[in-house]
């Protein structure tokens, strides 16, 4: 509760009359000394020393000074009130009210110690004291809106009907004809029950303020939900012969919907996304919707396409309806089209990260490394917080044989990253994966190590880590570890029981080798590829079978593999 109101203006001539004898004396302090030319000198130093104690934060001093005011002037309203605003502080409630009331008895008029009265009440739970307070304020001031609603919000609470309404009533005449009356009268009724009266007001409201669209379309609602449904169409279209307002459009193809008559739910649905009066979120969602469900059923792409056409239109500097429009393309495989729009609607809002983020994997999508590098850097200055962007950043320089750039950028997103061991263990791996592409193999080993480490499922990094290790023919135990790791976390994974067969060839167990090659070549298929085949001819060859060697060799020539170095194999050199 508000516990803080203006010091009524009385006060401040007090605290004057000590400072300047030219202020008139009130509160019932007017009685004098003799010779001190009609002033109590006594009152008002004892009031001087309370403003004084109040000032310096003393209430206990502030107190015994107010109390020496009513030894000289115990029927000083404005005394009793600054009481009641101490004891309140205080937290002595009982005390405070009888104060107030003291305050009130000696100044009925007085407006802000009739608050005090229902603020103390309301506190203490005396609720018909606070009534009684807040009904006087309501009828001598009724221009005084707080009060009047702590009135209200009481009888609410206390399931006075009827004198909430009052209460109402009295707020219209003072403040004049507004929508509000009526859709506090709806709440009221709503509140206890009685639907029909609630639906009464509605009505009223809509003839009396026939462009407040809600009245109707909250009374539709309410038929809807009785199952009143020609009633609830007759308030709609009544209402849109009125007004033809887009909100109105959107909550009849509802009720279409509900019908089920979809052809004409969405003919209304276009009218309402030409209209400005719908909010753009609100059209946003349902075009999402569209877009969600043309997943599904293909008959609805063209609808989709066609609301996404209609926000453009009505909202050409948003970036909403582009991104619709980027997810329409990207469905229909038209991933340049959808980047377009995306950048389209970058350039109408940048202020979106995951706007972004659907921009670079696009462009990761097709490949277009520079444009990859070209967002992710713009987003990266205005998110530069994010690690996300500067590790887009160090994938493209990558592809385009910028390893020194690459490196930065994804050292500058491991440092941005915090507590995402996933992400960090990715970054890390493409790190390890930079340093191996150039020779830097103890370096790499080390950044797969710090992968593994944030984050031991890695599967990339697992199986990358073994192959290179085994290529190499060092770490051979540790290699064998991950691969066999990275086939336990991916059974059935072709690329990765290939690993695990040559960590195994090379570590000396052709016998197991053999085993998980021909489980690659079955998981490969009818076509497996050229260097699973290479690796089943050495795993052979090594087992002292030579015709099955060269058999698979032969496929792997056969498959596409690099001639010179497998004849070399066949021909035994």
């Amino acid at each position: 509760m508000n516990n803080k109101h203006p010091i009524p203006v009385l006060i401040g001539c007090l605290i004057l009359t000590v400072l300047s004898p030219g202020c008139a004396m009130m509160g019932g302090a007017g009685k004098s000394d003799a010779g001190d030319g009609g002033v109590n000198s006594a009152f008002h130093g004892a009031y001087y020393r309370a403003q004084v104690a109040k000032i310096k934060g003393n209430d206990e001093g502030a107190k015994e000074a107010l109390l020496s005011c009513l030894d000289s002037d115990p029927e000083s309203a404005v005394i009793h009130f600054e009481l009641a605003r101490l004891e309140r502080s205080a937290g002595q409630w009982s005390a405070a009210l009888a104060a107030a009331e003291q305050a009130v008895l000696f100044d009925q008029d007085n407006p802000w110690y009739r608050r005090e009265v229902a603020e103390i009440g309301i506190e203490l739970g005396d609720l018909d004291k606070a009534d009684a307070a807040l009904e006087w304020l309501l009828n001598n001031k009724p221009e005084d809106d707080i009060a009047a609603q702590m009135l209200l919000d009481l009888r609410i609470a206390q399931g006075d009907l009827r004198g909430a309404l009052d209460v109402v009533d009295v707020l219209e005449r003072e403040w004049g004809p507004d929508p509000e009356w009526d859709f506090e009268r709806h709440r009221l009724h709503m509140s206890v029950g009685d639907i029909e009266a609630g639906l009464e007001d509605l009505q009223r409201l809509q003839q009396d303020f026939p462009d407040v669209v809600e009245a109707p379309i909250q009374r539709a609602r309410i038929l809807q939900s009785m199952q009143r449904e020609q009633e609830a169409e007759a308030v709609i279209s009544e209402a849109l012969n009125r007004n033809n307002n887009g909100r109105l459009h959107l909550e009849w193809a509802s009720l279409l919907t509900q019908r089920g008559d979809t052809d004409g739910a969405r003919t209304h649905v276009r009218l309402a996304f030409a209209s400005n009066e719908v909010p753009l979120a609100e059209k946003v969602n349902i075009a999402w919707s569209y877009v969600e469900l043309a997943e599904i059923q293909q008959e609805l792409q063209e609808e989709a396409r066609g609301l996404a056409a209609l926000l453009m239109e009505a909202h050409p500097d948003a970036a909403e309806p582009y991104e619709i429009q980027a997810a329409l393309l990207s469905a229909s495989g038209d991933a340049s089209g959808a980047l377009e729009a995306l950048e389209t609607a970058l350039d109408f809002n940048p202020n979106s990260p995951e706007r972004w983020l659907d921009a670079c994997q696009l462009a990761i999508d097709m490949k277009l490394w520079r444009n990859v590098d070209a967002l992710s850097e713009r987003a990266a200055t205005l998110f530069p917080n994010l690690p996300v962007f500067p590790y887009f950043r160090g994938i493209a320089k990558i592809e385009v044989g910028d390893n020194r750039g690459a490196e930065r950028q994804l050292k500058m997103a491991r440092n941005l990253i915090v507590d995402r061991p996933s992400f960090e263990s990715d970054v890390l791996t493409s790190l390890a994966q930079l340093a191996h592409d150039v020779g830097q193999h103890a370096e790499s080993d080390a950044w797969y190590e710090q992968a593994l480490t944030a984050n031991p499922q890695n599967i990339l990094a697992l199986n990358n880590y073994a192959y290179y290790l085994a290529v190499r023919a060092e770490k051979l135990e540790r290699a064998v570890e991950c691969a066999a790791r990275a086939v336990e976390l991916s059974p059935g994974n072709a690329n990765f029981e290939d690993t695990y067969a040559w960590v195994l060839h090379r570590s000396g167990d052709h016998e197991g080798a053999l085993t998980w090659i021909e489980l690659a070549l079955f998981h490969e298929g009818d076509l497996p590829s050229a260097n699973v085949l290479e690796h089943a001819g050495d795993i052979l060859s090594a087992m002292g079978k030579v015709v099955e060697a060269q058999n698979r060799w032969q496929e792997a020539l056969s498959a596409g593999g690099d001639p010179v170095r497998i004849q070399s194999k066949m021909a035994g050199e």
